[in-house]
């Protein structure tokens, strides 16, 4: 018989560890909502048990992508994944993957990603990380082999397309070049935001080295319709053909920088990731061309990629309810799909979202647009297209960066001048999403209302932008 001491000390420890698990799943549910909240509910990791599997996979991708601590990081994914359960360690394998691949252990890498998708096989977004991490490895014919099989994949064949095309230009197989641009150019139109006016010209000059004239001028005037401001697709068409073509305007006009009073100096960078030293790479870059008084606009999805917050699709697990609402978010958009809907409700909540949804349907009925976002919150408005990102984010939730206005007084304090954060696009405009105290937010979101950045892959994430009189 036990006695009440040994009866009190079971209840207490089941107690213990239901409250545990009841926060470790509380901590799964919020972490990229609230990463320190979710770090708090877990605990160190000495407190974890080989049990709290869930647990330590969140740990490690925290640790890794929050704390910035490699070491501790893959300690905590090698442990979570050394254990064999079938709790979710989908964020350890990515954690120490992504350790791996910023080490140059891109053959371990590989295999990590590959005991992953054998975990979870129809996780279909894997294939696209492991062909990433193959082609970062150098190991591109492995890639290819990876990518050609899933062609006709519904939900990856635009993604492979853009991965083909592209490794068959760079090793000069202008062949496999011309039929892999081919067949991009010619997605769906539904799938044709993963595509760029720069695929169209690549695909334009391929086609007038092989001889097939007439064949880029038609794919150079459909492209002009469909990019109104890429001055460069007009030029090419004039340069090969002496055709000038009038297209309708844009739908925001561009700015007239003489009228305006404002000078707008886009500045390319190296990518802008987890591995860079963000500020000190936009330092850098502006270094030559900023002056006091210019402000230094930031893209929000370069930011929040440099501060770890882009996840992989793998991760991403749709719930009943993003694939219900996302039904009605139409055919393009950023929560148009089941997965981006979901990252809606990863940065909200669920709750939240619901009642942004039930907001978004009254206003609907009464003819007014933005309710569901001025409910479920400006985060959800930062979510970024989930396929529209330059490869190899092109598989990637793209949430919006964390605290911008701290980020953006530190690269005020870094450059001698200030500094914003600004969701920009060329269809709905310039939104400051943060700002250093002496910007005129108002101001300059006309002065970037036609998004002088570039939407596509430019790669200008940084715009200095300057009072003229």
């Amino acid at each position: 018989m036990w006695n009440d001491a040994t009866r009190q000390s079971i209840i207490m420890a089941n107690l213990n560890s239901t409250f545990a698990t009841l926060r470790h799943r509380r901590a799964s549910q919020i972490w990229l909502r609230d990463p320190s909240l979710a770090l708090r509910l877990i605990g160190p990791d000495s407190q974890l048990s080989d049990s709290d599997s869930l647990a330590l996979s969140v740990l490690s991708w925290l640790s890794l992508t929050y704390q910035g601590d490699e070491a501790k990081a893959e300690r905590v994914a090698r442990r979570a994944l050394s254990i064999w359960t079938s709790a979710d360690t989908r964020l350890a394998s990515a954690a120490l993957a992504e350790i791996l691949l910023r080490r140059g252990d891109n053959d371990e890498a590989v295999e990590v990603l590959r005991a992953a998708q054998r975990k979870l096989p129809n996780r279909c977004w894997y294939v696209l990380s492991i062909a990433d991490a193959l082609i970062e490895g150098g190991r591109v014919e492995e890639a290819e082999a990876v990518l050609e099989p899933q062609l006709e994949h519904p939900q990856l064949r635009r993604h492979v397309l853009k991965r083909l095309s592209g490794q068959a230009l760079d090793r000069g197989d202008k062949e496999r070049a011309r039929r892999w641009f081919g067949e991009l150019v010619n997605l769906p139109l539904v799938d044709q935001y993963i595509v760029y006016a720069s695929d169209y010209l690549t695909f334009g000059d391929l086609l007038i080295e092989a001889g097939a004239t007439d064949e880029a001028r038609e794919l150079w005037r459909k492209a002009a319709d469909i990019y109104r401001r890429d001055d460069t697709i007009r030029a090419r068409l004039a340069d090969h053909f002496g055709e000038t073509i009038q297209t309708p305007p844009p739908q925001i006009a561009s700015v007239d920088e003489s009228e305006a009073h404002v000078q707008r100096i886009p500045v390319r960078t190296p990518y802008i990731n987890a591995r860079s030293d963000m500020i000190a790479l936009i330092e850098e870059a502006t270094r030559e061309l900023r002056q006091p008084g210019d402000v230094v606009a930031l893209a929000e999805s370069p930011a929040a990629n440099g501060q770890g917050r882009v996840i992989s699709l793998e991760l991403v697990q749709p719930s009943r309810t993003a694939k219900f609402l996302s039904r009605y978010v139409g055919a393009i958009g950023p929560l148009h799909s089941d997965e981006g809907m979901q990252g809606a409700i990863m940065v909200a909540g669920r709750v939240r979202v619901l009642a942004g949804a039930a907001a978004g349907a009254v206003g609907k009925a009464l003819g007014r647009s933005g309710d569901f976002y001025r409910v479920a919150g400006r985060q959800t408005a930062m979510i970024d297209d989930v396929a529209a990102a330059v490869a190899p984010y092109d598989h990637h939730l793209l949430p919006g960066p964390a605290e911008p206005d701290a980020l953006a007084n530190r690269l005020a304090a870094a450059l001698g001048c200030e500094a914003a954060i600004v969701d920009a696009n060329d269809l709905s405009g310039a939104w400051v999403i943060g700002a250093s105290p002496g910007v005129d937010r108002e101001w300059l979101e006309r002065a970037l209302i036609d998004n002088p950045a570039g939407n596509e892959d430019e790669r200008t994430p940084v715009v200095i932008v300057r009072r003229t009189s």
